[in-house]
């Protein structure tokens, strides 16, 4: 449970990195560097929480 919180917390700093530092256009953002940051974070939570998901159904790396 407690990967699953360190998970969402990378999703929510992805989320306030969009909100606060890339500025939006209309329906684009303007800071293609901030875009490119909330992505990576978002991403890297993805993966933690899959290496905890696979772990709980007992996969390991091959």
């Amino acid at each position: 449970m407690e990967t699953y919180k360190e998970a969402y917390r990378y999703l929510e700093n992805a989320k306030e990195i969009l909100r606060t530092k890339a500025k939006k256009d209309g329906k684009f953002y303007d800071d293609a560097k901030c875009v490119r940051m909330a992505c990576n974070t978002a991403y890297n939570g993805l993966l933690i929480a899959l290496n905890d998901f696979f772990r709980q159904k007992g996969i390991t790396n091959a």
